[in-house]
């Protein structure tokens, strides 16, 4: 029996997913597509797409067959529209299909790692997190949960980036560097040295705003 698999997220991190799972025919006889679930009633799904808002991620009730994975770009509130369905004990799907992922890799669930991307030996990826198009994560590399990493992002070996971080597109972290949980890199910063908890880096090198 086919399980029923429910995007958290209708917008443009929603479709994506929608897009990418719906072409991979390795599914076909495991999941389908039930549609999305949202906090916006008027999140406008594109004409053609054939799948519908079918509920609010905050008071939706867990079904039986149900499989869940967030597609929000913003960790806080990827945070905040998991917990509901955490608290009634929901199955979470992960996805790596057509990324490049090396040996001893742990992936962790509701993870979304884009075809194209590539992952390195020993590396762990915490729940909850979206690695983006053609990112190159290196070997021994820690992403905490519900982490946002952008398309193009070079990570280096030994990097430990924490909870709730996101990483804007076409950033470079270079080898060791730790990122403290809730900081935000710039679009195509540099990062070469450790970013505290909860600010803001932009630029190369990545200083603080």
């Amino acid at each position: 029996m086919r399980k029923r698999l429910l995007i958290i997220g209708g917008g443009g991190l929603g479709r994506i997913v929608h897009d990418v799972l719906s072409k991979d025919a390795s599914l076909r006889d495991e999941i389908e597509l039930g549609g999305f679930l949202d906090t916006r009633a008027d999140v406008a799904i594109p004409e053609g797409l054939d799948c519908a808002v079918v509920g609010n991620p905050l008071d939706y009730k867990v079904q039986e067959g149900d499989l869940f994975i967030p597609a929000v770009g913003d960790p806080v509130w990827r945070k905040k529209l998991v917990a509901p369905l955490q608290a009634q004990g929901a199955a979470f799907f992960s996805f790596k299909n057509g990324a490049s992922v090396a040996a001893r890799v742990r992936i962790g669930e509701g993870t979304f790692v884009t075809p194209g991307a590539v992952v390195s030996t020993d590396c762990v990826i915490g729940a909850f997190t979206y690695i983006d198009t053609y990112t190159i994560v290196g070997h021994d590399v820690t992403v905490g949960e519900h982490c946002m990493i952008g398309a193009m992002t070079f990570i280096a070996g030994g990097v430990n980036i924490g909870e709730g971080v996101t990483v804007n597109p076409r950033s470079t972290i270079a080898k060791g560097v730790t990122i403290g949980a809730g900081a935000t890199i710039g679009i195509g910063s540099v990062v070469v040295k450790d970013v505290p908890p909860g600010v803001t880096v932009f630029g190369n090198p990545a200083r603080t705003i």
